[in-house]
């Protein structure tokens, strides 16, 4: 069930009204049933692998807070138990394969007991989510190690764990904030209503009229890596910079609006990240709850910043590496997050240099200096992201060539599909819309007496009669850019 479905436009409004018309008392078992369902839905057995590790978990966080004396024990067999199962699904498949490719590459230079054609690969099916709940209940256990205390209630626990709005694909919850809004749950009100629709309408344009129609161009050129041309090489690289962000965000408005209209608050994943002027700042507001648990249960434990300098480079590597591996079981996802980890530790030395320079610190300070930070970040995020897409090495190099112009030219026919169709409305349209909705972020705006005037008039037009013609409009208006066929959501295989 996706949420651009025909299926959750149905199961939503069924699952709101009967949240909120039920008692007080209900609800919570209610969510649980409903988020049970949405899971299952793609595969039934799924629900039995959560339910699993749902209940171990519990039940060890319950252990571990009644015997503290070995707490630290309890802890690492649950970790071991969690990575494990975490191992099992997503990493079964790429050891075995990795392993069968070296013992072919060095079977004719040594006698070897294990031969190549020996490696029997396994069928094993990754469950939908299971990178997301998995180090959920990392941070919950380890958290209770920590000092803080379980949550008592099993039907809490299970809701946390099964939440449909961030099931899937996050954002990555914290237990505390979670349980929070259980036991202190916000009523209904038109402010949540509005936010969340518009959260949820957000999404869906940014999802079926950009992302699926940025699909097939990018799903064509990194499909056909030595028939492009320069332009197309660029357009595909940039396309998935772009659809990468549409998806994955869209995606994650859809989930913040429905938790929101359901009266929980989910943590914002994403905050302007192709704004950032550095590769720091660009991995503290892109995937923020991914980025902010890596640096909590993995960077810091670590050494983090408390260590020397080169140990501290390193930590960060070892962080973006293994977050590369937790992107996908495939050695280009781990090239893309060594190609983070060894960036970020250049951007912290050329912080360190340039902290004392004044000169050096007008210039990043100036809107020039400003801009040519958000080029350089951009530009060396999509050079990343160009590893991240392709399906190994050898393509990204092809791909490189051709944005390089290192190969002749075969013709641009991506680009000519590209300008033939609907989606540079679309972007126009999406580029006008993040104007007025972020211009307290823009400088150029955000102090302009007249546009404020202009704001707040249009602001106090927007009574409910407005607003549902605004929420149909945009609703349609989607509809109206989607292609015929869509794709699935990006960060589902994670």
């Amino acid at each position: 069930m996706l949420f651009t479905s025909l299926s959750y436009l149905i199961f939503f409004p069924v699952v709101f009204a009967l949240y909120w018309l039920a008692p007080q008392a209900w609800r919570r078992a209610l969510l649980l049933v409903a988020s049970y369902v949405f899971y299952m839905s793609w595969i039934p057995t799924y629900g039995l692998l959560l339910f699993l590790l749902t209940a171990f978990n519990y039940a060890l966080g319950l252990i571990m807070d009644a015997n503290r004396a070995r707490v630290k024990s309890i802890l690492t067999f649950g970790l071991v138990a969690n990575i494990g199962a975490l191992a099992y699904f997503k990493y079964t498949n790429f050891l075995l394969d990795s392993l069968k490719s070296t013992l072919a590459q060095i079977e004719p230079w040594f006698k070897l007991p294990v031969h190549a054609d020996d490696i029997v690969m396994m069928n094993v099916i990754l469950p939908l989510g299971i990178s997301f709940f998995v180090f959920e209940f990392i941070h919950y256990l380890v958290d209770i190690y920590r000092g803080d205390k379980p949550i008592k209630s099993p039907v809490d626990f299970a809701l946390f764990a099964s939440f449909f709005p961030s099931q899937i694909a996050g954002p990555i919850k914290r237990f505390q904030d979670f349980e929070h809004q259980l036991t202190d749950p916000r009523p209904l009100n038109a402010n949540m209503v509005h936010n969340g629709l518009t959260l949820i309408l957000q999404g869906l344009f940014k999802k079926v009229a950009l992302s699926d129609n940025l699909a097939p161009l990018v799903t064509a050129g990194y499909a056909h890596v030595h028939n492009m041309g320069t332009a197309d090489a660029w357009l595909a690289s940039i396309g998935f910079t772009l659809l990468v962000y549409l998806d994955f965000s869209g995606y994650t408005d859809m989930g913040r609006g429905s938790a929101m209209l359901l009266g929980f608050k989910l943590p914002d994943n994403f905050d302007l990240p192709y704004f950032s002027t550095s590769l720091g700042a660009y991995w503290r507001r892109w995937h923020i709850s991914l980025g902010s648990w890596l640096r909590d249960y993995l960077y810091i434990p670590l050494g983090g910043n408390r260590v020397s300098r080169l140990r501290r480079h390193i930590n960060l590597f070892i962080t973006m590496t293994l977050g590369g591996l937790w992107h996908g079981a495939a050695w280009h996802y781990v090239i893309w997050g060594a190609m983070h980890g060894a960036g970020l530790a250049v951007n912290q030395e050329y912080d360190a240099f340039a902290r004392d320079k004044p000169l050096l610190q007008r210039i990043h300070g100036s809107v020039l200096g400003k801009l040519f930070g958000v080029a350089l970040t951009s530009a060396s995020v999509n050079f990343s992201l160009v590893v991240f897409r392709s399906k190994d090495m050898q393509d990204a190099m092809v791909v490189y060539g051709r944005m390089l112009g290192l190969y002749p030219s075969t013709g641009d026919s991506l680009v000519e599909a590209f300008l033939a169709g609907t989606l540079p409305v679309g972007l126009v349209a999406y580029m006008l819309y993040f104007a007025l909705t972020n211009h307290h972020r823009l400088p150029v705006l955000k102090n302009s007496a007249r546009y404020a005037e202009i704001r707040e008039a249009l602001t106090g037009l927007c009574g409910w009669p407005t607003r549902i013609a605004v929420y149909a409009g945009s609703f349609l208006a989607a509809l109206g850019f989607a292609p015929t066929s869509t794709s699935p959501f990006i960060y589902f295989q994670f």
